[in-house]
């Protein structure tokens, strides 16, 4: 039988693949391109995701649509193919299971913020979640309806609890913190220890190396009047609006102006 050279030099590659691990085989591909994105093309996020809709309200310019002839028809039309957007075609489609759905998204996957970031840096590829690491959470937030969801999609949220380090942050002593910045409090100043509950299942509550809130909030760059006053903010809540309906206290309270930034350190 005859063998030419390309058959024995795919043979040989065959036989090279099989000792290799997946990421090896992946990172082979031509040109250095594995997955993601680049392998199957996807890009996340890339200028032509948001050609038209600066175009729109940036520069405000206007397509004319009105000559566009319509060629399907549609039940429903999703605009964004995120969370949401698929989730209400989920829902739409189990109420009418005929319905013809069409769900309209700039990008070339969909997930939105649930999928993962790429970038590339001195000649590496820098991976990070990207809002699906820890969802704000299965265990405590969550609605029959979205857990319900879940479930019909074959998704175990118990599994996250051992295929994610939990331990990665404890193990390393660190914590939750504060950031506080000179330009507003006088000094660049990053108070650690944040004992403040958490609502995420990244991190067990007795796992967080938190402080005392007194000696927390005492570490922060302000007034000691002002930190008292955090302090029985804390410890002695007071209903400052006392004698108000619910509805009325709702009107009264405005959100703050600021906020505080807060990081893992």
């Amino acid at each position: 039988m005859d063998i030419t050279r390309r058959d024995f030099l795919n043979g040989v590659a065959v036989t090279i693949a099989a000792g290799m691990t997946p990421l090896q085989i992946l990172q082979a591909a031509p040109d250095g391109r594995y997955y993601p994105p680049a392998l199957t093309g996807l890009r996340g996020s890339h200028v032509g995701s948001f050609e038209i809709a600066h175009q729109m309200g940036w520069e405000k310019k206007v397509f004319d649509t009105d000559k566009l002839p319509i060629t399907e028809d549609y039940d429903l039309v999703v605009v964004g193919g995120g969370l949401s957007g698929l989730s209400a075609a989920w829902f739409y489609r189990e109420k009418h299971p005929k319905a013809r759905i069409l769900i309209l998204e700039n990008h070339d996957d969909f997930g939105g913020h649930a999928k993962r970031n790429e970038f590339s840096a001195g000649g590496r590829t820098i991976i990070g979640y990207g809002g699906s690491e820890a969802f704000q959470s299965p265990n405590h937030l969550y609605s029959k309806e979205v857990n319900g969801l879940l479930k019909k999609l074959g998704v175990d949220i118990k599994r996250f609890e051992t295929a994610f380090d939990r331990q990665f942050y404890p193990d390393l002593g660190l914590s939750r913190a504060v950031f506080f910045d000179k330009e507003n409090f006088g000094e660049d100043k990053l108070v650690s220890g944040d004992p403040t509950p958490m609502v995420a299942d990244d991190i067990a509550p007795d796992q967080l190396h938190a402080r005392s809130i007194t000696d927390f909030i005492n570490d922060f760059p302000l007034p000691p009047a002002d930190r008292q006053a955090l302090i029985a903010l804390h410890m002695t809540p007071k209903d400052y609006l006392a004698g108000k309906t619910t509805e009325e206290k709702t009107r009264t309270w405005k959100p703050p102006a600021t906020r505080i930034s807060c990081s893992r350190t």
